[in-house]
């Protein structure tokens, strides 16, 4: 898949870093990447979190670190708690850490991050960090995001990415095509997909379009799919009384049996296990 390349880098004629407050309806499916890493934080919002070949869920208190060239996107998805969806986005060149030698160790855990970071119970000391951080003066940001990154080093984290598929010049390579198709299966993934259909959007043989999609992708079709409705799933039993049968239609499978199987598959446990497991959520 193509992801469009921000430009970010006019930015750094008057700042060595970018700060960004979004506030919006709806976190728009736009994939994208670029050469700065990337720090996202989601104050308000719920949805799907894709980020290199993986597809999660995301909602309120999402923290994640992005190396650099790595494709990714929020979508807003489900039903939400307010009007406003809230990010606070950092992004930075790699190089700012390398201009001193004491911050080595910070370039190094960056460097790690070619395939992102999630973390998942971040410090109330990081917390504070980020969500004070537009409150203060420009030198004051800057030592303060040092701090946060010197933090976020020693903090509780998994990877995100199962594999390095995106490079900067693998990107350029790729065609627009998945694009449309991904957006389209992020707003229609609980109807029926037809293999035949979906290739006459680019336009392709089936046959081949099912080997290109893997390629470019990182799943075939139907497990890219069944990521998708089980994120859905997953959401819906944590907030609704809905039966498992009910969820399992709604989300675009057509049996039980196998909604149950698919969910196991990607969550390790099946849905009355994992309804029973997570508290419900408002």
């Amino acid at each position: 898949m193509k992801p469009s390349l921000e430009q970010i880098s006019k930015v750094y004629e008057f700042k060595s870093f970018h700060f960004l407050k979004l506030e919006i309806e709806a976190f728009p499916h736009l994939w994208h990447y670029h050469p700065e890493i990337e720090l996202t934080y989601i104050k308000k919002g719920r949805g799907i979190r894709y980020i290199g070949d993986q597809i999660e869920s995301f909602e309120e208190g999402d923290l994640v670190l992005l190396g650099e060239n790595l494709p990714h996107t929020w979508a807003t998805q489900g039903e939400q708690d307010t009007d406003l969806q809230c990010g606070l986005v950092f992004q930075f060149p790699l190089n700012l850490f390398h201009y001193f030698p004491e911050l080595s160790y910070l370039a190094n855990f960056l460097k790690e991050a070619e395939k992102g970071f999630h973390f998942p119970n971040p410090s109330q000391a990081i917390l504070q960090l980020i969500e004070g951080f537009e409150l203060l003066n420009p030198t004051q940001q800057l030592i303060t995001l040092i701090e946060l990154i010197d933090k976020l080093s020693k903090e509780e984290k998994t990877v995100i990415s199962t594999s390095l598929v995106h490079d900067y010049n693998q990107i350029h390579r790729e065609t627009s095509r998945i694009n449309r198709i991904k957006g389209y299966l992020h707003e229609n993934f609980h109807q029926k997909v037809e293999l035949e259909q979906i290739a006459q959007m680019v336009p392709m043989s089936p046959t081949y379009f099912s080997a290109w999609f893997k390629k470019s992708v990182g799943h075939p079709l139907i497990t890219y799919v069944n990521k998708l409705r089980i994120e859905q799933a997953s959401r819906w039993l944590l907030t609704t009384d809905w039966d498992i049968a009910e969820i399992a239609y709604k989300s675009g499978f057509q049996h039980v049996t196998h909604f149950n199987r698919v969910f196991k598959q990607e969550k390790n446990m099946p849905p009355s296990t994992f309804r029973v497991n997570h508290p419900k959520k408002p």
